[in-house]
């Protein structure tokens, strides 16, 4: 295993979480997400007790800088793909709906997260677009990560 291509994958994370979390902001402001993000609803609903030392007014930047952490993680593990699956150009988007899909199906049940289930139409829409977004962000737009 390349441990280079685990820490680019790893940056490469960490912008496409960025880059996530912009396009989250611009959606919310035209009123396309309002119902709040994945993030917010896991610190809100799912694990409150975790934040409650954290001061009330850095509660936001503690949930941003957790999913960096995640989206630093999913690059990372990104890299670690064989390399055949990297080389096609829709792993990236694909891997980006996978973490996406698996957050539905098993984090948010296990943390009890009762909103996830009653977004319109509009915000799935959203998330599943913030979600690709990263997953090119990860795969470098579609080029084989070495």
């Amino acid at each position: 295993m390349n441990g280079v291509r685990i820490v680019l994958g790893g940056f490469r994370g960490l912008v496409g979480a960025m880059s996530m979390t912009g396009a989250r902001t611009l959606a919310s402001e035209f009123g396309l997400l309002t119902k709040g993000t994945p993030p917010e609803r896991v610190a809100e609903e799912g694990v409150p007790q975790i934040l409650r030392p954290v001061a009330r007014d850095m509660r936001p930047a503690t949930v941003d800088l957790l999913h960096l952490g995640y989206g630093s993680a999913g690059g990372a593990a990104y890299g670690m793909l064989p390399r055949r699956w990297r080389r096609r150009w829709y792993t990236g988007p694909l891997f980006g709906l996978v973490l996406w899909v698996g957050y539905l199906t098993g984090i948010a049940p296990l943390l009890g997260l009762r909103l996830e289930r009653r977004r319109e139409v509009r915000e799935w829409a959203v998330l599943a677009a913030d979600h690709v977004l990263y997953g090119l962000v990860v795969s470098r737009l579609g080029r084989p990560v070495d």
